[in-house]
């Protein structure tokens, strides 16, 4: 076998392989991440059961607050050309100390998340709005657990 076709024969499945990993998400997959933890935070805020009587102020604060970061993630993923159609599971397991608990949890994930460095001019705006919709949104459910307790509270 000549020499050039012995290269050609060994380069060809590695350039196959190498643009195979180049279909994977990319190297910081975090937006990806984040949004798996911010759809399943806003589930836990917007599903409610029975007993939980109607959806207060501040719940409904953080699930339009929740929403906003979701989009502005998305946005974000797109900017750094990620796979939006890739859904990882939530990162953060959802400890069961309550609904808003684990949203709270959740969106703490999805903040780390989104805390990674981004070397993509394009997506850093959409990046930062995200993280100030999930840092108002950890408050609103902060203050919604509260008013949570008040009311178990002065029902007892």
């Amino acid at each position: 076998m000549k020499p050039v076709l012995r290269i050609a024969a060994f380069a060809l499945p590695l350039l196959a392989s190498t643009l195979a990993l180049a279909q994977l998400p990319g190297r910081h997959p975090h937006y990806i991440h984040a949004l798996s933890d911010l759809r399943a935070a806003q589930w836990q805020i917007d599903h409610r059961r029975p007993e939980d009587g109607e959806m207060r102020e501040d719940e409904l604060v953080a699930s339009d607050e929740v929403a906003a970061a979701i989009h502005s993630t998305g946005s974000a993923a797109a900017a750094d050309e990620k796979d939006l159609g890739w859904n990882p599971p939530p990162d953060a397991p959802p400890a069961y100390d309550g609904r808003l608990h684990a949203a709270i949890d959740l969106l703490r994930a999805a903040r780390a998340d989104l805390a990674q460095p981004e070397d993509d001019p394009a997506a850093r705006n959409q990046q930062k709005l995200a993280i100030l919709r999930v840092d108002a949104a950890i408050h609103a459910a902060g203050r919604a657990v509260g008013d949570a307790r008040r009311v178990q509270d002065s029902r007892e």
